[in-house]
């Protein structure tokens, strides 16, 4: 939500979610405030001694609204550093044929989203240790010219800024706790030699440890620390669920768990009949059938928008919503899952060879994952009772 794409690189959607938007002036806000105070500067001007020919001073630094100015430039130049870093990770998944649909730059830095997950260990130690590796190309590639840079000092500031902080990036990222790129690395090593369930629960673990410790240590004056902490342990937590939830259905299809008995309803029926049809048939929601092809979906809470007096008149096809997704029925339950929660979708129309082959709901899948993990031995050959 509240995501807005500002580029498009290499055919990847470059995405700024409103958090950032939010959160960036705070940003500028803390660089421009540390270099305006006389301890601040001189911190960076000692630092920055080692890496430039030309020196700079703090008064240089502090000099009107430099402070603001340099504040800004590296603010926007740490985030363009966060979205090298994150391409990186999609040019290595490209490698591996995996797809990035987009790239989401938010409050806590940037997020790659992987279309599937890898399937070797291999694979996902490569894609997140690339991360880390262009952040350190990136530091090299600001660090080179600051050796020939003219004797400016907002441009010494800057490119010496930058290069410190992708380090300070790659570094933090090494981190072994989800969702950072060294939680991925321990998931993928731990793989070698143990399921990946279970390599992911014992990285999962070791993120909420280390979480912890980062919000205790934040608690003593770093309230960002509390956040960054508060969010690894709840990404940790949803990634060792995700897991779970994606081994248990490994071996269950769409088939397995569809309705096949669909009950439709046409678009040119009113909306008093689909009431009328809703109370015998107990069923909340139908596809909307016209010459046999699939046109949209209606539900329940379609059909209430309308009022009372004007049911007679008002037909399906004006209230239905025409935007549906398909699967086919030889996909992956979890797959369909995902397509299930991305969209927030409460059924998806499963068609095979142009036709209605049934209906999958978030229920049939829920219902089937509580089966196998309480030792249930699942089987798709019954018929089902529609679930809507």
């Amino acid at each position: 939500m509240w995501n807005y794409r500002i580029a498009t690189v290499t055919g990847i959607p470059i995405r700024v979610n409103i958090t950032l938007l939010l959160f960036l002036p705070v940003i500028v806000w803390l660089i421009g405030g540390q270099i305006g105070t006389q301890q601040g500067a001189e911190i960076w001007v000692d630092i920055l001694a080692g890496m430039s020919d030309h020196p700079i001073t703090p008064d240089e630094l502090q000099a009107g609204n430099t402070p603001w100015l340099l504040g800004t430039l590296a603010a926007v130049g740490l985030f363009f550093g966060v979205t090298i870093h994150e391409l990186g990770h999609a040019w290595t998944a490209r490698y591996f044929d995996l797809n990035i649909s987009s790239i989401t730059l938010w409050i806590f830095g940037g997020m790659a989203h992987m279309e599937e997950n890898p399937k070797e260990w291999k694979t996902e130690f490569w894609i997140a240790i690339a991360g880390p590796i262009t952040s350190v190309l990136v530091a090299i590639a600001f660090y080179i010219p600051l050796q020939f840079l003219p004797p400016v000092p907002e441009l010494i500031f800057v490119f010496g800024w930058l290069a410190i902080m992708n380090v300070v990036l790659a570094v933090f990222n090494m981190i072994p706790a989800f969702p950072m790129d060294g939680g991925r690395i321990l998931r993928a090593l731990l793989a070698r030699n143990r399921p990946y369930a279970q390599a992911t629960q014992a990285a999962a673990d070791v993120a909420k440890f280390l979480a912890v410790g980062m919000a205790i240590v934040g608690l003593l004056g770093n309230p960002i620390l509390v956040l960054i902490a508060l969010f690894v342990y709840i990404a940790a937590s949803s990634e060792s669920k995700m897991t779970a939830i994606s081994e248990a259905l490994s071996d269950v299809t769409v088939a397995d768990l569809m309705t096949r008995d669909v009950k439709t309803v046409s678009p040119e029926s009113t909306v008093q009949d689909l009431f009328d049809r809703m109370l015998v048939e107990r069923h909340t929601g139908y596809p909307v059938v016209r010459d046999g092809d699939v046109v949209g979906i209606v539900t329940l809470a379609d059909a209430k928008e309308v009022s009372p007096h004007e049911r007679e008149t008002v037909r399906v096809g004006d209230i239905m919503t025409e935007d549906i997704v398909t699967v086919g029925p030889d996909e992956d339950a979890f797959e369909a899952l995902q397509t299930l929660s991305r969209n927030s979708f409460g059924r998806l129309v499963v068609v095979q060879n142009g036709e209605i082959a049934g209906i999958i709901s978030r229920t049939d899948v829920m219902t089937a994952l509580d089966v196998l993990q309480g030792g249930g031995d699942f089987s798709g050959t019954e018929e089902r009772v529609p679930q809507f």
